[in-house]
């Protein structure tokens, strides 16, 4: 699998580390001096006359007149002038009224023009207004005779093709005056003066107007009416204005005056206004400042030609003015108000003067070329840039030229040198100069436009000619002579440097004053510009190859390998400052480290002038936003030549590594703290090595992306990214787009562009993929290739109809994604991305492919599952896990789309085989945060039948999360049912019934409780109490059963609320009963509801409920399941619960003790055969005083009552006749005297009839009966209707014991008793006497109904006995 580069913050880092070198090593070039901050003093006169090796200008050619325009000359016949048109390639000569344009790059071709009949006096080129003339028309020529001035189009030739005139029927009248100053504006505006010393302005239009012509000329500085008064009418100025210059960056124009006066006209306001710098003035300020300097003698002053300082070269010099003697004059502002102020006060005001330069002095110049006196006699000047020319008048047929330009060397070195804290630079002006002498009389001087090699110079470099020496070829100037033109070529200090090398190999002493002169580094930037073979030195020097590559290595390695003192990082600087203020009282450790070696401040720095024309640029630019255009904001010719720069400087250091790489620390032993710091350094310089290589690979790469955006038709490709990424790229640069993540991801998204819009003409991407990934593999990597294959695999299952071709397409596209998954989901693809495929792979219904891939995303983005530590841990927004969770929930959510599309969220019943695999194909990833996703969303959409088929690691543990939940708390015991764990279900469901946690009713938790114990014992070791699953077989059994006790005790606080609510409203009651049952209801109710809430142990149920309600039933069954053994609370609570009975029967009309027989005989049946709670001895005693106490006299209770009730519980006979017989022998409590004991034996000859009835059959009855002389009695009817019901077996029989049959012993045990109730009977004495037991009051009847029922009963017993005998 293609992995994400593991490096990624690493290179981000290298990166940014070399960004910052680059823009340092700019801002280090920034700082070259204004103009301006060079006239601290108010004079200077520092010049170095340079040696032959370094002569300011070398005379590169010059070109003589060609002999036909001599020919011309000889005709003439009134004037001829002559000019320089440098933007055309052109000298421009007039004899009389012809012009003739000289080609003076080739020599001998010129283009003429004869239509005029007027003496031509002078000719301008100028650029014309927008949408006035054709688009072939670059130039308007103005030309100018004394009566009319005319303007021509120019169209320029390429190469030989000559250059076109267009007429264009414009002119205006001069009015017999000779126009000698004509300028033009960048606009298209045309300014002239003429001989009358007024200042015009011509005013031309495509089409004329109501009130305007064509094409007419204005007074600049009048009234409104001079539009309309004719020349020849208004005064001719005194002091005429001989020449004007434009300042296109002020709006600004100068006049020079015959007495050597300025006037400054502002342009820019309306109206125009205007200011005067009298001459008078300018000499006194000039004497002041120059000390009374003999060249500025008021006997010889005049000023001669005057130039514009551009706001490139200066925000406060605005102008120079040049004198007769050579001294330059600089105006300009220093008033510290807002500069737009300054502007326009400049024009009311004028500028002042702010600096004298007084002209150079050649001691080694022969006495005729400065004149008899060594003064200048200068009649023409240039400046341009900081080159200062003039022509100085030798005699009336000769003139010298005389050049001044910036020593950049010093003035560089001194503005880039570290500064001490508190220390302030004051710049000095640094001049070489040199004088020259020439063949003729100098006409004009122009410098001929440069051929920028990258693009427009950076205005704010402009003037630094270190910094754009090889942006550039070299700077070339025009002087026109009579007798032609010489070119003359400004040399720069790299030619200097090539030129030491080419001739003498590098003589040591003159490259050692070389690099001092302009610094180590410089040098070393500009061996490194020979080495690389630097465009701009092309024309000079054949390639990089040979002696002058060797010399320019070893200077390299030679003066090279010290540490800069001046390249500290930025940081380490500003560290230094703020914390110590100076470097005093640092660690030596601190203080030196980060210093890297020339050579390699000289590498970044030569980088960084390569990257400049780029650099801070912007990528695109909007060229019509109406249809969302846009285009290269800088041209594809410069982003080539840039591209090749850098290229060169790649194979030059790839060939050259060991040049650069740090030599090996010769360290003392032990390593001393120098030695620690030369190592330190060592390691920044390596590392910055390595940023520098990698900067230089990613700007090559990221040109060469634009350039293949610029062929493929840019604005299509950045309308298909998002908008905010358009957005965005509309407002980066280039160093953005090559050094941080956020332009990597803006290329990356453009790349998915390029090859979607491929897709979209349904072209392969192959052959677009294979070209990005050559010309720019950092921008599309092995990694992007492969997603791009599998982008075209897609493609092409999408178009196929061959059902086995798309299914490959679709696997090899799979295949092809899952190697580069992390490209789906990062931030420049996009959750579209993904969502994308997935979605194709659903049309294609391949909807396991899109499972698969969308979770091997998952993995991808999050491979050390730090997503499920986030949301354990409480998924808090500010957890840095945020990210990876959301990344992996992109990737689920396409799963879980799929899953819906197949119908899981909805469908019921089986699955189709779709759904099935691709179901299975989720489940088969080991990714427990995907399954819990998985496992929500069928919840979230009831499908948690699908839910518990799963079978996978995960849903166990995820079941018991959902049983947190009151909805979905039945899901895991219903799982564990599913996979048969019948004894984590019982354990479950047992869980469940007890929490409190669940809003349950309380029949609800018996009902849980009960399928509890249904589990335990559906489980195969359930039945087992020593096992682990018996043992909860048990818990839960006991629980349900105390559960039951709850629910008894629920309905009886139900009923009893009815109870007290029907008392309550009963209005035979009176009021305080009423009230008194309403309050009992409202207790019972609270009761009852704090009953319901949960399920109860034994001791809260008897504490809180059965004992102060008196609920006796629920009481011994509390007894029962507790296990308790304690004969007197059960006796009581049996007591009251018949007594309870009692009262309830008579309350409500019935007879109690046939609700007594009925409750006694359900509740006996419950708890039988428990001896804790049934004791028998207990209920014989109970049950046989009921019906003969004195308030139940009037109820008829038939024989063997209470024996029929502890029959029909289920007691044995025996056990039965035991407890009476043990009543009759202990005579205890109640039981004392005849009656009682004849109640009880009456009860006891019953029981033995239904003893012998069901011991040897109902027919034995009917023989007692007979011979006793009964009819039919209670007696015989149960012993009848019991043996109707429940047949005797044969085991039943006389002899059996099993059952309590009447075997030998026990008929002998019977016998013995019936004899002793017969003496007791017979020796009785029946006369009423005072109360001897509780129930003999209750007997009734006379002595003698007494003693016949007496008699009544032995005659039974002895035939009972009878019958026992004969049995036995």
């Amino acid at each position: 699998m293609a992995q994400r580069p593991a490096d990624t913050e690493a290179n981000e880092t290298l990166l940014r580390l070399a960004a910052k070198t680059v823009d340092d090593q700019l801002g280090r070039e920034l700082k070259y001096p204004d103009l301006g901050e060079f006239f601290s003093s108010e004079y200077s006169a520092i010049y170095s006359a340079p040696n032959s090796s370094q002569q300011i200008l070398r005379r590169k050619r010059a070109i003589s007149l060609p002999d036909t325009l001599f020919e011309q000359y000889n005709l003439l016949q009134c004037r001829c002038f002559m000019g320089l048109f440098p933007e055309i390639n052109r000298v421009w000569i007039t004899i009389d009224h012809r012009l003739f344009l000289w080609n003076y790059a080739d020599g001998g071709q010129y283009e003429s023009y004869e239509e005029l009949d007027q003496v031509i006096v002078n000719v301008a080129l100028v650029k014309p207004k927008k949408d006035t003339f054709d688009d072939k028309v670059e130039y308007l020529l103005v030309i100018a005779t004394p009566i009319e001035v005319h303007l021509l189009g120019l169209a320029k030739g390429s190469g030989a093709t000559p250059h076109t005139l267009y007429l264009t029927n414009m002119s205006v009248p001069t009015d017999n005056v000779a126009m000698k100053s004509i300028v033009g504006t960048a606009e298209g505006r045309i300014f002239m003066n003429g001989s009358d010393g007024r200042l015009w302005e011509i005013e031309y239009q495509a089409e004329e107007g109501w009130f305007s012509k064509k094409c007419s000329k204005k007074e600049v500085i009048g009234s409104s009416l001079s539009y309309f008064i004719p020349t020849f009418l208004n005064k001719i100025r005194v002091d005429a204005i001989v020449k004007v210059i434009f300042d296109q960056s002020r709006q600004t124009m100068y006049g020079l005056t015959e007495n050597s006066n300025i006037e400054v006209i502002g342009l820019s306001g309306n109206p125009t206004q205007r200011g005067t710098l009298k001459a008078s003035s300018i000499l006194q300020e000039g004497k002041r400042r120059s000390n009374h300097h003999r060249t500025m003698d008021e006997n010889s002053f005049k000023i001669v030609d005057i130039h514009v300082i551009p706001t490139t070269e200066s925000r406060d010099v605005c102008l120079l003015a040049v004198t007769g003697t050579g001294c330059r004059l600089y105006f300009g502002h220093r008033t510290p108000m807002d500069y737009s102020q300054r502007q326009a006060d400049a024009v009311l005001s004028g500028p002042t003067l702010l600096h004298v330069r007084i002209p150079p002095t050649f001691e080694s110049a022969p006495e005729g070329i400065l004149g008899a006196q060594g003064q200048y006699q200068i009649h023409q000047s240039l400046y341009s840039n900081g080159v200062f020319l003039a022509a100085h008048a030798l005699t009336d047929a000769a003139d010298a030229l005389v050049a001044a330009a910036p020593d950049s060397g010093p003035i560089n070195k001194a503005s880039t040198a570290t500064k001490t804290v508190g220390n302030t630079y004051i710049p000095k002006m640094l001049e070489m100069a040199m004088i020259s002498g020439v063949e003729g009389k100098i006409w004009a001087m122009a410098e001929v436009p440069g051929v920028d090699l990258a693009g427009p110079i950076d205005p704010s470099v402009v003037r630094n000619e270190l910094a754009v020496q090889l942006s550039r070829t070299a700077r070339e100037f025009l002087v026109l002579t009579n007798s032609g033109v010489d070119i003359f070529s400004k040399r720069r200090p790299v030619d200097t440097l090539q030129q030491l090398l080419l001739e003498g190999q590098g003589s040591e002493a003159e490259i050692a004053a070389f690099f001092e002169q302009y610094g180590h580094v410089e040098a070393c930037a500009m061996c490194i510009a020979i080495l690389c073979a630097n465009p701009s030195l092309v024309p000079i020097l054949n390639g990089a190859q040979g002696p002058v590559a060797a010399f320019a290595e070893r200077s390299l390695l030679e003066w090279g390998g010290k540490r800069d003192q001046t390249e500290r990082t930025a940081n380490e600087r500003l560290t230094t400052v703020s914390q110590m203020g100076s470097e005093l009282g640092r660690p030596v450790s601190q203080s030196a480290s980060g210093q890297y070696t020339y050579r390699h401040s000289g590498l970044s720095l030569y980088l960084a002038r390569t990257l400049r024309p780029i650099w801070k640029h912007k990528v695109i630019k909007v060229t019509n936003p109406a249809r969302g255009q846009v285009d290269s904001e800088i041209p594809d010719m410069v982003l080539t030549s840039v591209q090749k720069d850098l290229i060169a400087v790649r194979a030059f250091l790839s060939n050259n590594v060991d040049l650069f790489m740090p030599r090996p620390v010769v360290s003392s032993n032990p390593p001393g703290e120098s030695d620690q710091i030369e190592i330190e350094n060592a390691n920044a310089e390596t590392k910055s090595l390595q940023a520098l290589a990698m900067l230089l690979t990613q700007c090559i790469e990221g040109i060469a992306f634009v350039l293949f955006l610029i062929d493929s038709k840019m604005s299509e490709t950045v309308s298909n990214i998002s908008a905010d990424s358009q957005q965005a790229l509309l407002g980066i640069t280039y160093e953005t787009l090559l050094t941080t993540a956020k332009g990597h991801d803006l290329c990356r998204e453009l790349v998915t562009a390029v090859i979607n819009k491929q897709m979209g003409h349904h072209m392969s991407v192959d052959a677009v993929s294979d070209t990005l990934q050559r010309i720019c593999g950092s921008f599309c990597n092995p990694g992007d290739v492969l997603f791009y294959k599998a982008t075209e695999h897609l493609r092409q299952a999408k178009s196929s109809l061959d059902p086995v071709d798309v299914e490959d397409h679709a696997r090899e596209s799979l295949r092809l994604f899952k190697k580069v998954p992390f490209l789906l989901v990062d931030e420049t693809h996009g959750r579209n991305k993904l969502n994308g495929v997935c979605k194709e792979y659903t049309d294609l219904k391949f909807f396991p492919g899109a499972v698969e891939l969308a979770l091997s995303c998952a993995q991808d983005v999050d491979p050390s599952n730090k997503a499920e530590g986030y949301v354990k841990d409480g998924m808090n927004s500010k957890d840095v896990r945020v990210e990876q969770f959301s990344h992996r929930m992109i990737c689920y959510d396409n799963v879980l789309a799929v899953l819906k599309e197949l119908g899981l969220d909805s469908t019921q019943g089986p699955l189709s085989n779709f759904a099935f695999h691709t179901l299975v194909t989720a489940l088969e990833f080991d990714d427990s945060l995907f399954h819990t996703q998985l496992y929500d969303w069928l919840l979230t959409h009831n499908r948690t039948g699908y839910l518990l088929e799963i079978q996978s690691p995960y849903i166990e543990e995820y079941l018991k999360q959902c049983t947190l939940l009151d909805g979905t708390r039945d899901l895991l015991w219903r799982y564990y049912v599913k996979v048969d764990d019948f004894g984590n279900a019982a354990e479950e469901l047992g869980r469940i019934a007890e929490s409190t946690r669940y809003k349950l009713d309380f029949e609800s938790r018996l009902e849980y409780l009960s399928l509890a114990v249904s589990n335990a014992k559906s489980y195969p070791a359930g039945s087992d109490p020593k096992s682990e699953n018996g043992r909860l077989l048990i818990e839960l059994e006991e629980k349900l059963e105390v559960g039951n006790i709850q629910l008894d005790i629920l309905q009886h606080l139900k009923s009893a609320i009815e109870g007290c609510i029907r008392q309550s409203e009963n209005g035979a009651l009176d009021a305080t009963a009423r009230q008194e049952n309403r309050q009992q209801a409202q207790t019972l109710e609270i009761m009852y509801q704090n009953c319901r809430t949960q399920l109860l142990d034994v001791n809260s149920l008897y504490h809180s409920y059965v004992e102060p309600v008196k609920i006796y039933e629920s009481m011994l069954a509390i007894y029962h399941a507790s296990d308790i053994d304690d004969e007197f609370h059960v006796r009581a609570a049996w007591e009251g619960f018949i007594a309870k009975v009692f009262v309830e029967s008579e309350d409500s009309g019935r007879n109690p003790l046939t609700e007594i027989e009925v409750r006694v005989k359900d509740l006996g049946r419950r708890f039988y055969p428990s001896a804790k709670v049934t004791p028998i001895s207990v209920l014989v005693q109970t049950l046989e005083r009921y019906p003969y106490l004195k308030q139940t006299a009037r109820y008829q209770a038939s024989p063997g009552w209470a024996v029929r009730i502890l029959r029909e519980i289920g007691f044995p006979i025996e056990a039965i006749f035991d407890s009476f017989h043990g009543l009759i022998e202990t005579r205890k409590n109640e039981w004392i005297g005849p009656r009682a004991s004849l109640f009880l034996i009456q009860d006891i000859e019953f029981l033995l009839r239904v003893w012998l009835a069901e011991s040897h059959g109902a027919s034995i009855i009917t023989e007692l009966n007979s011979e006793l002389g009964i009819a039919e009695d209670e007696w015989t009817t149960y012993g009848s209707g019991r043996h109707q019901s429940q047949s005797l077996s044969p085991t039943m029989a006389l002899g059996s014991s099993a059952s309590g049959t009447l075997d030998k012993f026990r008929t002998r045990k019977v016998e013995g008793a019936i004899q002793a109730y017969i003496r007791i009977l017979e020796s009785a004495s029946w006369t009423p006497t005072p109360i001897s037991g509780a129930f003999d009051a209750n007997l009734g009847g006379s002595e003698q109904e007494v003693r016949g029922k007496a008699d009544r009963i032995v005659r039974r017993l002895r035939a009972i006995r009878s019958r026992l005998e004969r049995l036995r």
